[in-house]
């Protein structure tokens, strides 16, 4: 953990930029300046009709969704999820991820929970090797932050085990025929009240439901998917 005068120092030595209009950054916590961010199209309550219709297609493995945003090609929420996933953007990851848990317990995902396990969407070995740091897990870690004890980060149940090109330009059945057996799950540490998928984005909803299809094997309750954004 850096000392706060030291974050300071390199705040004021480094320049930072708005990582959509490029602007100079007084403090780069948020990656975007307030006009920026004033434009991002945010999901009312968290959800969409188009979400919870393309989740409903996974034989009900997932009980809900939800998101803090849409992505918008080429807007400011692209930019900002583009940068925390390629651009050594863990602190960023985290920092909405903060957004994201408390959305989360705005809308009383944990009103009725003892405890729930943040499993973040694994990358394949490979590719997280190339990348450097998986974005989701650090998404989980700033959830955990304000849902607190009754969250536990989980990087160890679900594994990707089968490494797949990219899936941006795929349409849906594309992209649910490559994950086919991507997924395996582990054991549970424990036995929590609740499952909740943590991804950067949901599109198509194939990753999701492969994930909770291999999760289904090993826990029996609610599983919830959430993520930064969200394709419509």
């Amino acid at each position: 953990m850096i000392i706060p005068w030291i974050q300071d120092i390199i705040d004021l030595t480094i320049p930072h930029i708005c990582a959509s209009c490029q602007t100079n950054l007084a403090r780069p916590s948020a990656g975007l300046c307030v006009n920026c961010i004033n434009k991002i199209e945010a999901l009312v309550k968290g959800c969409d009709d188009e979400l919870t219709q393309r989740l409903g297609t996974h034989e009900n493995h997932v009980s809900s969704g939800f998101a803090l945003m849409y992505f918008e090609q080429n807007g400011v929420s692209q930019h900002l999820i583009h940068k925390i996933k390629y651009h050594n953007g863990e602190h960023l990851a985290k920092y909405w991820g903060r957004y994201l848990g408390a959305l989360l317990q705005s809308l009383g995902v944990h009103s009725n929970t003892k405890s729930s396990l943040l499993i973040p969407v694994p990358m394949h070995k490979r590719r997280e090797r190339r990348r450097g740091y998986n974005a989701p897990l650090h998404i989980a870690y700033g959830v955990q932050e304000v849902i607190g004890d009754k969250a536990l980060v989980c990087n160890s149940v679900l594994a990707r085990v089968k490494h797949s090109k990219s899936q941006t330009t795929a349409d849906f059945n594309q992209r649910y025929e490559r994950l086919t057996e991507s997924f395996h799950a582990y054991p549970l540490p424990n036995k929590p009240d609740v499952i909740i998928i943590i991804d950067d984005v949901i599109t198509s909803t194939s990753t999701i439901g492969h994930c909770a299809n291999a999760l289904r094997k090993v826990f029996s309750n609610d599983i919830y998917a959430t993520a930064l954004a969200f394709t419509p």
